[in-house]
């Protein structure tokens, strides 16, 4: 058992779901804690700001042990002999000074770090740790927001009316000093748990990594800076987010869990790049259990393990109808391009999709398996150039695919919000509550060598879509293809490679090719839907033929080629 599963007292491997009561997160509650002894004034490393009730650690490498000795009467309490410490103050650890948090099987002094949180939201009671350049370094602790009141975490991320902070948190910061000059921060987690941190506050979320001055009107600042860390083995539960980060470089999230937070489970946002994110568990969260969002490149999400997020859904400050909330297990949001999503394990999210990609291009989506979604896979608003093979799509709510152009408009994509070049390859599709696939709104979509199996209630429909293209594959013979456009856009669908029969269903507006091969060139053949000719050809020097036909608002069909 390694040390994490015994911070959560023998908890089950990574695919456990544990959920931990504020009375069962610390073992030992009742621990003395000392007061800090009245004492000098702090000196060498550490100095001590009383107005603000911040302690600062200026330089080197330092200890809560150290900090004490240097600074005896510094709002800081050690426990008697039991590894519990209690922050009751800020702490800012800076000038590339590194704060080391090291439980005692890691050869540290601090196994439990309790941040004060009182209620009243007084920034002067309410605890937080920032990095702001310099380094946090965490092995083998479990850090919590503590109520002395309640004796207990804090449960409440809400800020109190006149308050000017929610609960406690923890952040690294890296920002350009009045030279241009990049001041990094970093954050590195390991086989911890952190826990009840973080409000509804930019930089206080919970467990943060911020690159201030990072942004999309500042790209300049994003090149040159970043913010650093990783995290590996660890536990991150009722924050208000998991983890957030932003203008991160580089890191490592892997082997985690974040579960049962407010919002988030992990969410790596603006300009976070070259991430790997690997066998981590996302669940039970309010909002996505993991989304990169706005200008991520370059991303690794990998053998992760993601489900029950948004059930129910979390409701923002200021939604007047969340009734339209959607929940997904993996989420690509605006700008995110050169990316893997491969071999993960996603599953029920009831009101999203399993993975999810908006306003981006470029990505890849493979060998993934999603079960009993809304939508198994979604792509929209101008979402392009998205490769998707061997993923297995179960037990939709709706539709194991489904694209749409929607009312947001496209920042990344171009700027008529149409999905387009999306591809699928090599994918298992398990059974639908409705379409087997619904296209609204895109643009050469192509289906090839893709198994539909299991019960659909209704086959693949297209709206307003054109280039859509099938090419073989396997799928039930009572499955129909309805295609539909309007005057302003014709619906067009080709069925490549066609053998035996297909029923379409096209209206007006629309219109469908059928393609055969490995026929004798230069015979006639016929294009019959049930039993009227629709259309003759010869079929090439290749022995291929391609006979269309234009819709007329009728029933479905069985279409199929035959020698005329």
């Amino acid at each position: 058992m390694n040390h994490l599963s015994r911070l959560l007292h023998g908890r089950a491997g990574r695919g456990a779901t544990t959920t931990l009561c504020a009375g069962a997160l610390l073992a030992g509650t009742a621990v003395a804690l000392s007061p800090a002894a009245q004492a000098a004034a702090c000196t060498g490393q550490v100095r001590y700001a009383s107005s603000t009730n911040t302690l600062y650690l200026t330089s080197g490498t330092n200890t809560l042990s150290g900090i004490l000795q240097l600074c005896p009467s510094a709002p800081l309490v050690k426990g008697t002999g039991s590894g519990v410490w209690q922050l009751n103050a800020t702490l800012v650890v800076q000038n590339g000074a590194t704060l080391r948090l090291h439980g005692t099987a890691a050869g540290g002094d601090v196994d439990t770090l309790r941040l004060r949180s009182a209620a009243g939201g007084d920034p002067l009671r309410v605890s937080s740790i920032t990095a702001q350049y310099g380094t946090i370094d965490i092995d083998q602790v479990k850090i919590t927001s503590w109520d002395d009141e309640k004796n207990g975490p804090d449960t409440d991320p809400g800020v109190p009316s006149g308050g000017g902070r929610g609960r406690a948190f923890i952040r690294a910061l890296s920002y350009l000093d009045a030279n241009g000059v990049a001041r990094e921060s970093r954050m590195d987690i390991k086989d911890s748990d952190l826990g009840y941190l973080g409000y509804y506050a930019a930089e206080s979320y919970g467990v943060s990594y911020k690159a201030r001055g990072c942004g999309i009107e500042t790209q300049d600042v994003c090149a040159r800076l970043k913010v650093r860390g990783s995290q590996t083995g660890s536990r991150f539960h009722h924050g208000y987010m998991g983890t957030y980060t932003f203008g991160a470089y580089g890191m490592t999230f892997e082997g985690n869990e974040y579960d049962n937070n407010v919002t988030y489970g992990l969410d790596p946002h603006d300009d976070s790049d070259h991430l790997k994110i690997i066998g981590n568990h996302a669940h039970h969260n309010g909002t996505h259990g993991i989304i990169c969002s706005q200008r991520c490149n370059d991303l690794e999400i990998v053998g992760n393990t993601v489900h029950h997020n948004g059930v129910p859904p979390h409701v923002p400050p200021g939604d007047d109808d969340p009734t339209d909330n959607q929940v997904h297990g993996i989420m690509l949001h605006r700008g995110v391009t050169d990316t893997v999503v491969r071999n993960n394990h996603v599953y029920d999210h009831p009101n999203g999709a399993g993975i999810a990609v908006f306003d981006s291009s470029g990505n890849t989506v493979t060998g993934n398996r999603i079960e009993r979604a809304r939508y198994g896979l979604r792509y929209s608003v101008g979402s392009t150039d998205i490769v998707s093979t061997d993923n297995t799509v179960s037990d939709s709510g709706q539709y194991g695919v489904f694209t749409y152009k929607g009312s947001d408009v496209p920042a990344y994509t171009g700027t008529t919000g149409r999905p387009g070049r999306l591809t699928f390859t090599g994918n298992t599709f398990n059974g639908s509550k409705s379409d087997a696939f619904r296209l609204n709104d895109a643009d050469d979509v192509t289906f090839r060598d893709n198994t539909f199996t299991g019960t659909f209630a209704a086959g693949p429909l297209t709206q307003r879509t054109t280039g859509t293209v099938i090419d073989a594959g396997t799928a039930p013979s009572s499955l129909t293809y309805r295609v539909r456009g309007d005057a302003d856009t014709a619906g067009s669908i080709a069925f490549r490679n066609l053998s035996g029969t297909v029923s379409v269903q096209l209206d007006p507006y629309s219109s469908a090719t059928f393609s055969a091969g490995g026929l004798t060139p230069g015979a006639t053949y016929k294009l019959t839907a049930g039993s009227r000719t629709v259309t003759t050809g010869k079929a090439n020097a290749s022995g291929v033929v391609t006979l269309r036909a234009q819709g007329d608002g009728g029933p479905a069909a069985g279409y199929r080629i035959s020698p005329a």
